[in-house]
């Protein structure tokens, strides 16, 4: 059974409060495998595309972090391993480099599992549901509703560009293209955004009674008891390990090394 929008929400949620609120790049790894998981056995997730959008969000910043912190660590080295003229490789920039490509990488994965497995019908309930604002819960729901407009959006202006000659399937060409698509793409959606605002405006949004959930969302009482659980155990989780009552390798050791 499909679990309730907001139950998917709280785990979303305690996923990334993990990743952010325990120092050890072992939670983020424990996250992301988990994230890979889901979207292997998931019905509504197409694992290519979860894999090409965490390719692309994440694979840039493991470049970036690998360059500036692996090989121009900007703090003061206290293990050197190997140096390369103006660069060197030290064991802080490694570490460092590890830890947030890592949270990243988790990050991206789990939102991208959610986004790709909802929609902006099922997230404003789910918001609904756990009692959000009703300006917070359109927010929310609007810029997911972004996700499949860009898609649309992206694939039309290739399809045009490729009726009027540009030979789409090589990759140069669509970067040389990506400027101009990009651009249409946000004036669309500014445009739309705009005018969905006018339209609830007019019909009161906001100033009725606080609205039901679109759907029926058929639960048992047990997601409820397990959004409550999941939620106090990730608060136990990020106490015990900011205590010390938690222990957990940090970067450094798991990289085999010892703390100078």
């Amino acid at each position: 059974m499909r679990l309730h929008p907001a139950t998917e929400l709280v785990l979303l949620g305690c996923a990334l409060l993990l990743v952010y609120g325990i120092p050890s790049p072992v939670v983020p790894a424990a996250v992301l495998l988990g994230a890979a998981m889901a979207a292997v056995i998931s019905p509504r997730v197409q694992l290519r595309t979860w894999l090409l959008t965490v390719a692309v969000l994440a694979g840039p910043m493991l470049i970036m972090v690998g360059v500036i912190q692996g090989l121009f660590y900007p703090g003061e080295p206290a293990q050197l391993v190997a140096e390369f003229g103006p660069a060197a490789v030290t064991v802080e920039g490694l570490a460092l480099a590890m830890q947030l490509w890592l949270r990243v990488a988790a990050m991206v994965a789990v939102c991208a599992l959610f986004a790709l497995g909802s929609d902006p019908s099922r997230a404003f309930d789910g918001l609904l549901t756990l009692r959000m604002p009703l300006s917070l819960a359109y927010v929310c729901a609007s810029a997911l509703s972004l996700v499949p407009l860009a898609r649309h959006q992206v694939r039309r202006a290739m399809a045009a560009r490729a009726a009027r000659g540009w030979d789409t399937d090589r990759l140069r060409v669509r970067l040389r293209l990506l400027t101009g698509v990009l651009t249409g793409l946000l004036v669309t959606a500014i445009t739309q955004l705009d005018q969905r605002q006018h339209a609830l405006a007019q019909r009161g949004f906001g100033q009725t009674p606080r609205p039901t959930p679109a759907q029926f969302y058929p639960h048992g009482p047990w997601q409820g008891r397990l959004r409550w659980g999941v939620s106090a155990a990730t608060v136990l989780l990020v106490a015990g390990s900011v205590t010390g009552v938690l222990p957990l390798p940090s970067a450094t050791e798991l990289l085999g090394f010892t703390s100078a």
